[in-house]
């Protein structure tokens, strides 16, 4: 009998919900993301709940705070906020402004 490690059944796992969030617009588990912004800041942000209808969440951890966010309208990708720190996304690429001012910038998914 062959054993499959656990990083690889779960690298499968998250790739079957990616398939399933694709194919009903809705994610059944969170999603784990990683960036890389300007300057070599690092943030982590963890998506949860429905891909629309306003009702996702991202668990954003950057600088040892942690910041709670929820899906609000978007013109183009989504965006999420807490009133005071934003975060926008469109594809592999992101932004976080608080209060109104750009804080992290240029920052793309990790591969």
């Amino acid at each position: 009998m062959r054993h499959i490690p656990m990083l690889a059944l779960a690298t499968l796992t998250l790739a079957g919900c990616a398939t399933q969030q694709a194919a009903t617009g809705q994610s059944s588990h969170p999603e784990a993301i990683g960036y890389r912004c300007a300057e070599g800041v690092e943030m982590a942000v963890i998506y949860d709940g429905p891909a629309t209808g306003l009702r996702g969440t991202a668990d954003l951890n950057w600088d040892g705070h942690r910041f709670l966010l929820k899906q609000t309208e978007s013109g183009s990708g989504a965006t999420y906020s807490d009133g005071t720190l934003t975060l926008y996304t469109k594809g592999d690429e992101a932004f976080v402004e608080k209060a109104g001012e750009r804080v992290l910038r240029d920052c793309n998914a990790k591969s």
